[in-house]
């Protein structure tokens, strides 16, 4: 690897979701993949036929475009190689999958100006059509779950601490004079659906994580600080090495030993690295010749 490779700043993860986004096709390594949920194959209509976008959905229920439109093949490509580089799952719309639940289920005509108090997170989607906010409850049920992950507790504990959230969020319903009291129930049952399914869907995904995908992850955070490849090789190796080397307290396997379960993290999170600054070093060259 080249000294000027090493040398070259690697690009910050910001982008968490759509709403941040830029209005063209997002660049691969400004997104956070840790917010993303899975990448999207979404199907449109145009004077010649479908024609079909790539895109990368993220946790808050927002989407962004990553390729161009154009044949569902290539459409198709794009979502599948990225899913593989970063260990998403790929939804294809063009087709049958089943729903969490409609748009028209999960978004309800109240604005932020009409509750009393913030709702957890930033559960709202902008209508363009209407220019107006719409609470979304999908996204309210994935911000509440998020809110209880983190900490070593089986699913049925997770869906437990559910709970508080829950009743402050039925308070808040309650004194909105907007809100008719028959309403109440029913959408706070699609909160905690929403919030449920992402739990369960994380609880599978925190069982099936390898130390390869600990090795990405952890490349992916140090890349947060604005860092040169060098500098984040550095600090991704001490990162690895503190994990691992407590690592019989929290989750020892009886036939892995720590050390070869580091060296697979390590080897999985320096080439993410690598990827990113190849990628920064392409991209700055082609800015070159424009």
């Amino acid at each position: 690897m080249s000294k000027r490779t090493r040398q070259m700043k690697l690009p910050v993860p910001y982008l968490s979701s759509g709403k941040e986004a830029p209005q063209d096709i997002v660049p691969e390594a400004i997104i956070d993949w840790g917010s993303v949920l899975h990448l999207w194959v979404l199907e449109m209509e145009s004077d010649d036929g479908p024609v079909y976008a790539p895109c990368v959905v993220f946790c808050d229920d927002t989407w962004s475009m990553i390729g161009p439109i154009g044949s569902l093949e290539a459409a198709r490509q794009t979502c599948h190689r990225w899913a593989a580089i970063h260990d998403r799952t790929v939804r294809d719309m063009t087709r049958p999958r089943r729903q969490l639940m409609s748009q028209a289920e999960a978004t309800v005509d109240i604005e932020p100006s009409e509750l009393d108090a913030d709702l957890p997170g930033d559960p709202w989607s902008y209508d363009e059509r209407t220019g107006r906010f719409h609470l979304n409850l999908v996204a309210l049920g994935i911000n509440i779950a998020n809110d209880v992950l983190g900490e070593d507790r089986s699913l049925a504990q997770l869906v437990d601490a559910l709970g508080p959230a829950l009743t402050h969020i039925e308070s808040i319903f309650c004194a909105c004079g907007v809100i008719q009291p028959h309403y109440v129930a029913p959408w706070l049952a699609r909160v905690r659906e929403a919030a449920v399914f992402w739990l369960t869907e994380m609880d599978a995904v925190d069982a099936l994580e390898t130390d390869e995908d600990r090795g990405r992850s952890m490349a992916d955070e140090v890349r947060r600080d604005n860092v040169t490849l060098d500098e984040a090789l550095s600090r991704l190796v001490n990162d690895i090495v503190d994990f691992y080397r407590s690592l019989p307290a929290q989750e020892g396997r009886p036939n892995e030993d720590p050390f070869s379960r580091a060296r697979k993290a390590w080897a999985a999170g320096a080439d993410r690295l690598a990827y990113f600054a190849t990628e920064a070093l392409v991209r700055k060259a082609m800015e070159g010749l424009e």
